[in-house]
Formats: C-alpha cells, sequence, structure tokens
C-alpha cells in the first residue's frame, strides 16, 4: 500500500507532462466511439433542427451524417459539387481547431453552418460541423467559402430550379450562435468526462496489474482463505444436531410415527456422513451419495409426486469435487420445481466431461418461473420461509465456485417457461493439482 501511495502522490506533484503525453494519445473515436458519438448526434439535432456530421483532427468524416436537409443530400450526391462540401467541411474544422472556439461561417451553397471543436486539455481531437440553415441577419464578417475556398462552384440546374432550398429552416444569426455556444458547452464538457473516466479505468488497471504481478502468492492465499472462511460459516454442531434427532427418532418410535422415524434416522446419518468430515473437496461418489440421500428423504416427503434419477459415467467418481455444492442446486429443483406442481415432476442429476471441464446439469420439470415471478409469487410471506434459506445456499454455492475457479465458473441457472429449469455446474477437471501446487508455493514462500 506504501507503494500505491508514493506513486500516486507522484503524480500529483509533477506529472503534467505525462498526462498530456497520455491525453495526445486519444483520438475522438478512442475517446467516445463512433456509435455513441452518433447517438450525441441524433439528440442534439433532435433539440436543435440543426443537421450534424463529426470530423476528426484532420477535418475527414467519422461519422454518418445526421438530419442533413434533402437540399444537402442531394448536393452532396452529385459528383460535381460534393467536393466543395468536403471541403467546406475541412475548412470549418480546421478554423475551429486553429481558434479553438465554434466557428461560423457561409458554406459554398450560402447555408450558415459552425464547427464546434472538441478540445480536452488543450488538444484538439475533432469537431462537430453542424447547421445547414439559411440566415438573413448574419453580419458581414462571417466568411463565405464560395469566395474563401477558391474552387469554381456552381448550382446544378435542378437544384436552381427546385424548391428544396426554400424549405430549409430560417433562424436568426443571434439565435443560431446562442445554439452553438451552447452545444460546444454541452460537447466538451461531455469530453472532459470521458477523458477523465479513460484515464482513471487505465490508472486502475495498471495499479491492478501491478499489485498482481508483485503480490501473486499474497492474492492467492487470500483467495483460498477465502473459499476456507466461506465453507466454515456454512457449518453447523453435527454432535448436538444427530443427539437431537435421535431422542427425536426414539420419541417418533414409540409414538408409532414409522415414516417420520424413517426420515429422521436417514436425515441423522445425513448429517453424522457430512457435517463431521470437514473436508474442503471429496469424491463425486461421496457427494452424490449425500445427494441421493436428501432425494430419498424428500421422496418420503412428497411420495409419487417426486421422481428423481442420477446418471454420471462410472470413472468420474473418483473425481473430486467442492464439497456439499451440488446439494444446494437440487433443492433448489425440488423446492422451485417439483413443489409448486400439482401433478408428479422429475429432477435429474447428470454429470459429465466437457474438453478439460467437469459439467452437471440438474433439471426439473417444473412451471420454469423466472427469478422475479418467484418472488411476486412469494412475496406474501415476507420472508422466513423454507425458499429464504434454499436461496442463500444457492448464493453461497455460486460465490465458492466463483471464489474458487473464477467467474468463468459461476453457474449457470436458466428457466424455461412451463417447461422447467436448468443448472449447469462446470469446474476443472485438473483443479486439486493446480491447488496443490499454487499452496505449496506459499508455503515454501
Amino acid at each position: 500500500m506504501d507503494y500505491i501511495y508514493q506513486r500516486n502522490s507522484q503524480d500529483e506533484d509533477g506529472s503534467n507532462e505525462h498526462k498530456n503525453d497520455e491525453i495526445s494519445q486519444f483520438d475522438i473515436i478512442h475517446l467516445f466511439g463512433k456509435k455513441t458519438l452518433e447517438e450525441i448526434q441524433e439528440r442534439i439535432s433532435k433539440a436543435t433542427g440543426l443537421a450534424f456530421i463529426t470530423v476528426d483532427y484532420k477535418g475527414e468524416p467519422i461519422t454518418k451524417d445526421t438530419s442533413f436537409t434533402d437540399f444537402c443530400l442531394a448536393i452532396r450526391a452529385d459528383q460535381k459539387t460534393i467536393g466543395c462540401c468536403k471541403a467546406s467541411d475541412a475548412f470549418g474544422g480546421i478554423q475551429a481547431a486553429v481558434s479553438q472556439k465554434p466557428s461560423i461561417y457561409f458554406c459554398p451553397c450560402g447555408l450558415l453552418e459552425v464547427a464546434i471543436p472538441i478540445v480536452v486539455k488543450g488538444h484538439y481531437l475533432g469537431g462537430f460541423i453542424g447547421g445547414q440553415i439559411r440566415c438573413n441577419d448574419a453580419p458581414k464578417e462571417v466568411a463565405k467559402l464560395r469566395n474563401v475556398l477558391g474552387q469554381k462552384f456552381s448550382l446544378p440546374k435542378e437544384l436552381r430550379e427546385s424548391k428544396l432550398y426554400d424549405q430549409i429552416q430560417e433562424l436568426s444569426y443571434q439565435k443560431f450562435v446562442d445554439i452553438a455556444n451552447l452545444i460546444s458547452l454541452i460537447i466538451n464538457q461531455l469530453s472532459e468526462k470521458e477523458l477523465s473516466k479513460k484515464i482513471q479505468k487505465e490508472n486502475l488497471q495498471k495499479e491492478i496489474e501491478i499489485i498482481n504481478a508483485s503480490n501473486q502468492n499474497l492474492l492467492l492465499e487470500n483467495k483460498l482463505k477465502s473459499a476456507e472462511i466461506a465453507e466454515l460459516t456454512e457449518q453447523l454442531n453435527p454432535y448436538f444436531l444427530v443427539n437431537t434427532l435421535t431422542s427425536i427418532s426414539n420419541l417418533a418410535t414409540i409414538e408409532d410415527a414409522t415414516r417420520t422415524n424413517e426420515m429422521l434416522v436417514m436425515f441423522a446419518d445425513y448429517i453424522k456422513e457430512n457435517l463431521t468430515a470437514r473436508k474442503k473437496f471429496r469424491p463425486i461418489s461421496e457427494e452424490l451419495k449425500s445427494v441421493e440421500w436428501y432425494l430419498k428423504m424428500q421422496k418420503i416427503r412428497y411420495g409419487d409426486r417426486l421422481n428423481f434419477s442420477i446418471q454420471i459415467p462410472e470413472k468420474m467418481g473418483m473425481q473430486k469435487i467442492p464439497s456439499h455444492i451440488l446439494l444446494s442446486f437440487v433443492e433448489y429443483a425440488i423446492f422451485y420445481g417439483i413443489a409448486m406442481k400439482t401433478e408428479p415432476g422429475t429432477v435429474t442429476i447428470e454429470g459429465n466431461y466437457k474438453d478439460d471441464d467437469i459439467v452437471f446439469v440438474v433439471k426439473d420439470d417444473g412451471p420454469g418461473m423466472s427469478q422475479s415471478e418467484l418472488e411476486q409469487h412469494f412475496s406474501n410471506y415476507k420472508g422466513g420461509f423454507e425458499g429464504d434459506s434454499i436461496m442463500l445456499g444457492v448464493s453461497n454455492a455460486r460465490q465458492r465456485m466463483v471464489t474458487l475457479y473464477g467467474k468463468k465458473y459461476d453457474v449457470s441457472m436458466e428457466s424455461i417457461a412451463k417447461k422447467g429449469r436448468v443448472i449447469t455446474i462446470s469446474y476443472p477437471k485438473y483443479f486439486e493439482e493446480r491447488i496443490e501446487v499454487n499452496v505449496s508455493n506459499i508455503n515454501r514462500g
């Protein structure tokens, strides 16, 4: 942390030249993106009624035109006159770059236009060329590009005879100037904001790269510790639970509650097997044994309304899996799938290899409600019901997978309306070897 602080202090004290170098590397497309520029053009055009196009620092157009008048579109469609239009745009951009303020002029066709420079920290990045309006009260000193460009310009006969020119909007000069100044203020504030965001983002990325390079072992150790803590917080006092359940089971036997006793005995065995052995990873065969116990208990509860199947290749049985990761999603499939049906339903668990990953798919044929639909459906419960703890278990399980293997291995949960839900859990086939190697490196360090 001391290193970071010192580096930031240096930036504040004596890095204006460094910052200017960073700014000079930006062009207008890099700053905004072509799509964003065109969206800005369109919004400003709708608000002002002016036509717009954006040019880069060389005066070359970099966006499609927005709200061009039919007259101007016809001029630009003619190979004999389009050159004058492009030269006019370039002239406006260059004038704005030199003065670094809006430059107003009459185009070769006599329409009033403005070039609004995009200037950030003294660097000219390009310009907004806009206007295409008629104006009869402009001062005499406003440049007329018919005389400036030095090119022979002649309006095609068909355009002279058409009424397209007369259909163009007319504004007073002062109103046009006010609009141009307002747009200039908006554009340049947006530019400053975008540049600030990009520089902050790039500086943050550099800091992250430095931290990753110098503290890789520490980050890995923290990651493993976080996974361990997340797992420990899920632990209960297993011996207390087992003893309590045994007492309840004995009472159920005395009262001749056969099904209750059967479920309690099964649950006591489940607790003893799963919570007394605090292993972070265990063979898939053990994980599925626990899942099968749970499904059998739910079968006692739901009877013929629940069917289930577990299908994995035999060779996967000895592969390791993070302990207790599957159960949360099986609980979810039953509570938010099968339990919400009146007719029988099925939960299937399938496992297989895909490239270098192990993939489990948990499916149910419930109503397939989305998360928002489930929240609305259970809104009257206002918390404190079975679904709350199931949701928490799913959230914790997803977080464990991301903590262990990265965002790429977050669990996918896809709802299909009236058909059910598909939950996909994947993780690297060779994850154990990587973890053990990294842990041993930490210990040696």
